[in-house]
């Protein structure tokens, strides 16, 4: 649907959809597991603004279906899918 979607200060890197589900992807790339693993690469505070990004695409599109929020990660070349790797705020 979409990749690095903006509204004002708030972005999306992918928008995707699976069936009729609206998908909300965020992206994250790190050399190294230094900084920490899968479970630690969103914030309190990127998943907020997620949130509010994905209100604004909900609002703009009109859609009014199911949505999810995943998490691609490359951590040392591994890439990791994570389905619903948070709830909405």
């Amino acid at each position: 649907m979409a990749q690095n979607w903006r509204h004002k200060h708030l972005e999306v890197d992918i928008i995707a959809k699976d069936g009729i589900l609206l998908i909300f992807v965020e992206v994250k790339f790190r050399k190294s597991a230094t900084y920490g693993y899968e479970n630690t690469l969103i914030s309190n505070a990127k998943q907020k603004a997620l949130s509010r990004a994905a209100e604004a695409y909900i609002f703009e599109n009109s859609y009014t279906g199911q949505i999810r929020f995943d998490l691609i990660s490359i951590i040392d070349k591994k890439l990791t899918y994570i389905k619903d790797a948070f709830w909405n705020y």
